[in-house]
């Protein structure tokens, strides 16, 4: 096969499976109510998975004199495999039972996605082991690993860009998926037509017209039809009068006897004509009656709804409100008037279509109440509004006794370890900010945080008085309300709860969303024992414990390998394996990092993971080529690694602290990006070209090894131990495999 054509099927394969990843991926994201841990989990089940195919496929084709045609098979099966993936995954909720607003549990999301993706990810991964086989007939002798890393490296990186800035914003997913399904038909007939063994008429004309076929389905009817078909099946029960996506996530309108339900990536985020009264009252009043004038107020997210109507019950004179998604306010206005078009059109009401957190980070205007209409803290999205960092911006936005308020889960019977804690990290994290914080318990706990003392004051009587004097009508807030929820009794019983777990609480932060991971533990409690292990084992590690477990293992793998030559049979796969790992966690701790900071990550997860692959691409091909590298560059690889692992963290904590303009952060970001996608990508040409493993192990093993950092790493160590000990306990396992690859070469030169 020639080098050019060669070369343009990679990059097709690299194109099509990024595209396939991103579009299953933001499906998924809907799926698990915007869960961004749904991320680590997917991510890792798709490496799993292409590692077992390349496995199969190089083991079985390891000296194939046809790998044309098989390479052209697991192409057309992945072609005709990635439509029925997108199908069943806007299935996958139905098929977990899951009602509108529930979340699916971790071992829920591992499972569905496993299922899911097996029809598509292994076929990609045999894709890898092929191209290598077809490769190494082409050029006896020579090592293909390098290149076609490098080049189907490269294809993602032009997919993903492709995706994010042309396809994603134009068509819809089914379109895309058949466009991408037509175009690797297309290249199974050029796959056959410049084999030099593979020159078969019959076989050629039915791959011709399966590609025709596919061109049509991409192009035709058939793509509105099976959105339509698949909307209605994620939706059983209800009627689905608007669906699409934005940059920050899907929006869905689904109709039932009258009533409107309005879900983000699957959460509800308001309901019509019926809003839902006692949370909406509850918020507004207890925020403005605790204020003694509330004249300018700022409402983040949630407002309308119902949240606005009841703050222009109170004598107002302007009441901004922010709300990031344009798509969800157009929805809003178009099938919940007039109860959306009485707050939206009120002279008093100014609507900014902006990020709540940019919002308040970049505003100059101040406030007597701010008030959070955020969900419950199930995600890093809605976390990031119930954070440290988050707190001392709202704080520098409050004029003098200026008050913020915000709600959290609670109970009025018994609060749950999970959910104590979860209270416990949020208030801890507001504390170190305000100079009062008040909870009020109930079956939602209202939270009042001030820059000045005096909450302690507040008593029923008093709220009461200002509900007369300012005259407001209320279907739920009222006297006999205002006195039962201030029962001190409660507050006493609220204070007990959160006594025992304080300490092991923490503080919610940006970079360590101890309240995500809270609210998981209290989901997975109920609905997920092995969930409820895999956090309670985390929470167990210490970064001392893992140095210690890591040198143990390493002794024992040096052991293993003494009596091998260079790096052994053992050394380095290890080492691989924990380079995917360590690529995987950059990965993921970038991904979250950003999605604290900006909350759109729905749009950038394409661009972020592209970069990435940029990097490493760059670095591959570089090293594939040129002079036979030495063991001592492998181990620079490996020691750059653990540079880059320790100072990673180091890297967060100077973008969070700094108030550098948003052009120059997202440089950052994608800098980041390249250099991990650079690092991880260059070790991969380096042990092929040393010998041992062959480039179909070394790259399961890579994979074997992403899985691991993306499941282990990305969805369970991150939410509990934070970026900062999951990166260092990265720095130790790549020094770990550094030692032990250094003592493999000191045996043979």
């Amino acid at each position: 096969m020639e080098g050019m054509t060669f070369v343009c099927l990679l990059l097709v394969v690299g194109a099509s499976g990024l595209a396939a990843q991103i579009v299953l991926l933001r499906e998924f994201l809907v799926v698990a109510s915007g869960n961004e841990l749904a991320i680590g989990v997917y991510l890792g089940n798709w490496l799993a998975l292409e590692a077992l195919g390349c496995a199969l496929a190089g083991r079985l084709w390891a000296r194939s004199e046809r790998p044309a045609a098989a390479f052209a098979l697991w192409q057309a099966f992945f072609a005709a495999a990635l439509p029925a993936a997108l199908y069943a995954t806007r299935g996958l909720r139905a098929l977990c039972g899951a009602a509108p607003g529930e979340a699916l549990s971790l071992a829920a999301m591992f499972g569905a996605s496993l299922a899911v993706l097996a029809c598509v990810s292994v076929p990609h991964g045999a894709l890898f082991a092929l191209a290598g086989r077809m490769r190494q007939r082409e050029e006896r002798g020579r090592d293909p690993g390098g290149m076609v890393y490098g080049w189907e490296t490269f294809g993602t990186l032009l997919g993903g860009l492709i995706l994010t800035f042309w396809l994603i914003p134009r068509f819809q997913s089914f379109r895309i998926v058949l466009a991408v399904s037509a175009l690797d038909l297309l290249f199974c007939l050029l796959a056959l037509a410049s084999g030099r063994e593979e020159r078969k008429p019959r076989s050629a004309a039915l791959y011709g017209l399966a590609a025709a076929a596919a061109a049509v389905l991409a192009l035709g009817p058939a793509a509105a039809a099976l959105h339509r078909a698949s909307v209605r099946g994620q939706w059983p029960g209800s009627r689905v009068v608007f669906y699409d996506n934005s940059v920050y996530g899907n929006i869905t309108v689904l109709e039932n006897e009258g009533q409107s339900t309005f879900l983000t990536d699957g959460e509800v985020a308001a309901t019509s004509p019926v809003p839902d009264i006692e949370s909406t009252e509850e918020l507004a009043h207890f925020a403005l009656l605790a204020h003694p004038k509330p004249e300018d107020v700022l409402v983040l997210s949630g407002g309308s709804g119902g949240l606005l109507r009841e703050v222009l019950k109170h004598p107002v004179r302007r009441v901004d409100y922010a709300e990031r998604d344009p798509l969800l306010l157009a929805a809003l206005a178009r099938f919940a008037a007039p109860l959306a078009e009485g707050e939206l059109k009120d002279p008093r009401v100014s609507v900014h279509r902006v990020d709540a957190r940019l919002f308040v980070k970049d505003g100059a205007r101040r406030y007597d109440a701010i008030i959070l209409g955020a969900p419950r803290p199930d995600s890093l999205q809605a976390n990031r509004l119930l954070t440290r960092e988050f707190f001392a911006m709202a704080a520098a936005r409050l004029k003098p006794g200026g008050l913020l308020a915000f709600s959290l889960p609670g109970s009025t019977a018994f609060l749950e370890p999970n959910l104590a804690s979860l209270n416990s990290c949020v208030l801890q994290a507001a504390a170190e900010v305000f100079a009062a914080v008040r909870p009020i318990p109930g079956d939602t706990n209202i939270v009042l945080a001030s820059v000045e003392p005096g909450l302690s004051r507040l008593d029923a009587g008093l709220l009461a008085g200002r509900l007369r004097q300012r005259r407001i009508h209320t279907g739920f807030v009222g006297p006999q309300q205002l006195a039962l929820r201030l029962e001190p009794q409660w507050t006493d019983m609220f204070q007990g709860f959160l006594a025992p777990v304080a300490a092991r609480a923490g503080v919610n932060r940006d970079f360590n969303p101890r309240a995500v991971r809270h609210e998981l533990g209290n989901w997975n409690a109920m609905f997920s024992p092995l969930g409820t292990r895999l956090f309670v084992w985390a929470e167990s590690l210490t970064v001392a414990r893992l140095a210690g477990v890591l040198a143990l293992l390493a002794l024992a793998a040096w052991a293993w390998q003494r009596r091998s030559r260079g790096l052994g049979p053992i050394a380095a796969p290890l080492a691989i394996a924990a380079t995917g790992w360590a690529g995987m966690v950059y990965n993921m701790t970038l991904t979250f990092a950003f999605q604290a900071l900006y909350g759109y990550v729905y749009l950038w997860i394409g661009i972020l993971v592209s970069v990435f692959m940029a990097g490493a691409a760059a670095a591959s091909l570089l090293l594939s080529r040129g002079a036979r590298p030495s063991r001592r560059a492998f181990l620079i690889s490996e020691l750059a690694l653990v540079l880059f692992s320790a100072a990673l963290p180091l890297a967060f904590q100077a973008l969070a602290g700094t108030s550098v303009p948003d052009g120059l952060m997202k440089a950052a970001f994608l800098l980041l990006c390249l250099a991990s996608g650079a690092l991880t990508g260059a070790q991969f040409p380096l042990a092929c070209r040393l010998g041992g493993a062959g480039m179909s192990a070394l790259y399961s093993w890579d994979l074997l090894g992403g899985w691991l950092g993306a499941v282990a790493g990305g969805a369970v160590l991150l939410p509990v131990l934070g970026l900062r000990s999951v990166c260092l306990g990265t720095a130790l396992l790549k020094l770990a495999t550094f030692a032990l690859c250094a003592a493999a070469l000191e045996e043979k030169p």
